[in-house]
């Protein structure tokens, strides 16, 4: 199996972004319905993935990735992870943007245990309540039942709730962005005057960013997650930030320009 990472700076922070599954190339049709004129010749890219942000305060992993028990993978984070030297003890702090199998599997083991033992973890109170919540709310995947109340269990005391924007982790701070899933978070990265925003789930493919006011049909809340992707577009525009999605074709990162009331351009950066 391969592996395929990226990395760049913000500031004092040395962000690796990760890729952890199989590429695939949906059409966008699955998404955008109806697809603008525009995008008519467009083929999708997307790709799991997750990012290690190391900083003076310790290091951060946003998102725990597939990991070994979910299907074949083309690429496989644990193995990048560990060819950088990162040993899943030193990660002190998990982040997690939502729920989605693709990014909270990799968090245990076969055998139930927590894949990274010394770290904390921070969500959002929805998702928390999620967790909880009974199948029949279909508030998690079906099938997902066993796997969601263990990691539950896991991280117990050891989490961070929160249900409004703050500072999590010293230089990032939690942006609700809700509607993709529950308490689906992006996470803004701010330090010596750079910033990087997270947008996890909220953009599929950088696409998405362009045209931020067409609904994903595959969000839970089509109409209010095209409201937090407007804000966080705006946002990211407004501030310089740079943007990375947690499906996107590597490098991942990218700068938005605004070309009209509903229209955004992308520029792909390597760092």
């Amino acid at each position: 199996m391969s592996f395929a990472s990226h990395r760049l700076r913000v500031g004092a922070f040395d962000c690796l972004v990760v890729k952890d599954g199989s590429a695939d190339r949906p059409p966008l049709s699955q998404y955008m319905d109806p697809v603008p004129a525009e995008l008519a010749a467009y083929e999708m890219f997307m790709e799991g993935g997750l990012m290690l942000v190391d900083g003076p305060e310790g290091r951060v992993l946003i998102d725990g990735g597939n990991g070994p028990t979910r299907g074949p993978r083309s690429h496989a984070a644990e193995e990048a992870l560990a060819a950088e030297g990162i040993a899943p003890e030193s990660i002190g702090t998990v982040l997690l943007t939502h729920g989605d199998p693709d990014h909270i599997m990799g968090l245990l083991t076969a055998s139930g245990d927590p894949v990274y033992p010394n770290a904390s973890y921070v969500l959002h109170r929805d998702l928390w309540d999620a967790w909880h919540a009974p199948p029949s709310a279909a508030l998690y995947f079906p099938g997902q039942e066993a796997f969601v109340r263990r990691l539950a269990s896991v991280v117990g005391d050891r989490c961070t709730r929160f249900d409004a924007e703050k500072e999590v982790f010293p230089g990032v701070r939690a942006v609700p962005a809700l509607g993709h899933r529950a308490g689906h978070t992006a996470y803004l990265l701010e330090s010596e005057g750079a910033r990087l925003l997270h947008v996890g789930d909220a953009a599929f493919d950088p696409v998405f960013l362009e045209f931020f006011s067409v609904p994903n049909v595959r969000d839970t809340e089509p109409e209010r997650a095209r409201d937090a992707r407007r804000a966080l577009v705006e946002r990211a525009i407004g501030d310089g930030a740079l943007v990375v999605g947690s499906h996107f074709r590597l490098p991942g990162v990218g700068r938005l320009e605004k070309i009209a009331v509903d229209r955004a351009r992308w520029a792909p950066v390597d760092g």
